[in-house]
């Protein structure tokens, strides 16, 4: 329960809800001046954030925190301490493609096909880590990636999945207990470029030796144009996802610290 009033008062602060209860708070105080401000200014706000230059404002001093991982580091692991860590990142349940079974949407997609694809250059034990946000309703999510990571290739003997997690500190403990057990002492930790900045931080303040390998970069990498001045409904979702990450890093600061 503490966990889904959480994710419901982020959803509120955060776009586009947050501009939503901003702007219904102007138009509830109208016949003020400040009231139309700040209608004006969730308006206002609403175009930025959909606009490619604010968004690649927000991401790019999180997605360029750790460099991509350069691929001669892997000829330095050692199979008997080092592995790759994989972590969750959204489900797509019940997949009607695939006869109804859970599936991996977008961010979890994505970050589990670079882990296979480092596994499978690399030869490194593989452990994908997240739960299932609403037991009984979906499969966790460790479960699914080690599925995936499979049909893409990776020997499932290399395969290991963590099944309870459902925040990233939940991820780094778990896993830190399972590396303790196999006596782990590095890993290569993969997930979202914009995400990687929190995912290190909790993984080494528990004491574990981290690689970063960043995947999926959402912040543009060409020059603008016309439209890129345009609001678009994904680069305000990918806007949204930057400022949760800079909540979620100032959560932690406070809550973990």
């Amino acid at each position: 329960m503490n966990l889904l009033l959480s994710k419901m008062i982020t959803e509120l602060l955060l776009p586009p809800g947050g501009l939503i209860v901003l702007a219904a708070t102007g138009l509830v105080f109208w016949k003020r001046s400040w009231g139309r401000a700040i209608v004006i200014l969730a308006l206002a706000l609403l175009w930025l954030l959909s606009t490619a230059p604010v968004r690649d404002l927000l991401l790019n001093p999180l997605e360029q925190r750790y460099p991509a991982l350069d691929i001669s580091q892997l000829q330095q692991m050692k199979a008997d301490d080092s592995a790759i860590v994989v972590l969750g990142g959204g489900l797509y349940p019940r997949a009607p493609e695939y006869g109804g079974q859970d599936s991996l949407h977008d961010d979890g997609l994505m970050r589990t096909l670079y882990a296979a694809d480092l596994a499978l250059k690399s030869n490194l034990d593989v452990y994908a880590t997240g739960g299932a946000f609403k037991p009984g309703q979906a499969e966790p999510e460790g479960l699914i990636m080690a599925r995936m990571l499979i049909r893409f290739g990776v020997d499932p003997e290399h395969i290991h999945s963590e099944n309870r997690a459902r925040t990233t500190w939940e991820n780094g403990l778990y896993i830190r207990d399972m590396m303790k057990k196999a006596g782990i002492h590095r890993i290569i930790l993969v997930t979202t470029a914009w995400h990687m900045p929190r995912s290190v931080r909790v993984f080494e303040s528990l004491g574990m030796h981290v690689i970063a390998a960043p995947c999926s970069y959402r912040a543009g990498r060409q020059a603008y144009d016309l439209r890129s001045y345009l609001p678009r409904w994904n680069v305000l979702s990918d806007s949204g996802d930057g400022l949760h990450e800079y909540l979620g890093l100032l959560w932690y600061r406070l809550a973990y610290q």
